[in-house]
């Protein structure tokens, strides 16, 4: 089961293609702008089972577009626990994308 994680901003968004079974990864970064996502979810999108993104201003219109292209996705409130600041050695993009705790 491959996930395509993104950590998303308000410029610029982070994404990770997972594959759990080899443990590889790909990262990519792109404007978050809908045809540079449109992209990502048609090319990269469609190797992976599942959308993941954390709850934030656009992840609304992400999801819909993910969800119009067929995609599944998972939209994570980024409030729990695991994603507190005093719990994070290190804070970076591709970190979040790749956080293991979704």
């Amino acid at each position: 089961m491959k996930i395509l994680a993104l950590d998303l901003g308000k410029f610029n968004s982070v994404c990770c293609l997972y594959d759990p079974n080899t443990r590889n990864t790909k990262f990519l970064t792109t404007p978050t702008k809908r045809e540079q996502l449109q992209g990502i979810f048609e090319n990269e999108g469609k190797l992976a089972e599942f959308v993941v993104m954390e709850s934030c201003g656009p992840s609304a219109w992400i999801n819909d577009l993910a969800v119009s292209l067929g995609l599944s996705t998972l939209v994570c409130l980024t409030n729990e626990e695991a994603w507190r600041w005093a719990n994070v050695k290190r804070k970076t993009d591709k970190d979040d994308a790749l956080n293991p705790s979704v």
